[in-house]
């Protein structure tokens, strides 16, 4: 069968084979060109999913596992503050979001972002010095960033990207605007400055509602009267109505030939 790992880390989730059913959150030991790395199952796939397998699985972790994860995650930590020191003495314009090496600490990950192209040449030979592992620079995008930071969005729960998101969707203005949702950008992004990922998750609901709906703005004609459409709510089925001298309200439902 085929896993899906998150690292723990941060960096992309690898698919890798195991030859044994493994349940989701357990982490596991696993190995790559790059060495033994370790990381949490996401999900498992049948054989014949169309994805590439980089890894073969070791083991599922044990004590003395854990024992070795937490004290390369201190060292991690560590390494973290150091690469961003030298980033900072160098005067290079980047900011380091985290640094890690794999289990036998032979390599180490460094995430970054950057406004613009940086040459990080010297920092490698710094570096090269310091951890005499072989290191690995990885620029990544603001999406990328909030998903290795983790954190709680608005709705009060943890990232839907730092705990459940496999790919990031493409989402749009649009989407918004099918949920009739206020559209400042102070309401729609999320802790990565880009519009949230949730915005995707009933936005083909919105779409297929609104055909049942006139359209934002559309002149209608009721039984009180002809008025302009100035507010939509989906999931009550109503309208907003504006007259001449008066504001009202219809179910949608009850009025006839007015969808958009």
């Amino acid at each position: 069968m085929i896993i899906e790992i998150k690292f723990s880390h941060g960096e992309s989730n690898i698919f890798i084979e195991s030859n044994e059913a493994v349940s989701s959150q357990k982490t596991v030991i696993f190995r790559t060109e790059k060495g033994q790395n370790y990381g949490k199952v996401l999900r498992s796939l049948p054989d014949n999913a169309a994805v590439e397998t980089t890894a073969q699985l070791v083991r599922i972790a044990h004590q003395d596992d854990f024992n070795r994860i937490a004290l390369i995650e201190r060292e991690s930590a560590e390494a973290k503050e150091i690469v961003a020191e030298t980033v900072a003495e160098i005067g290079l314009e980047m900011k380091i979001i985290s640094a890690a090496f794999n289990l036998e600490k032979s390599q180490i990950f460094i995430a970054f972002t950057a406004e613009k192209r940086v040459d990080f040449r010297e920092l490698l030979k710094e570096l090269a010095v310091t951890f005499r592992s072989r290191i690995e620079l990885r620029q990544v995008g603001p999406r990328d960033a909030a998903k290795i930071y983790g954190g709680v969005g608005p709705c009060g729960r943890p990232l839907c990207c730092s705990e459940f998101i496999y790919e990031f969707p493409n989402v749009s203005i649009k989407m918004a605007k099918n949920q009739t949702l206020s559209l400042k950008q102070s309401k729609l992004n999320g802790m990565c400055g880009r519009l949230m990922c949730c915005l995707t998750y009933e936005d083909e609901f919105y779409k297929e509602a609104q055909v049942n709906f006139p359209d934002f703005g559309q002149t209608i004609t009721t039984q009180d009267g002809t008025g302009r459409v100035i507010g939509l709510n989906i999931l009550k089925n109503q309208i907003k109505v504006k007259f001449e001298n008066s504001i009202m309200d219809y179910d949608v439902t009850e009025l006839e030939g007015v969808h958009g």
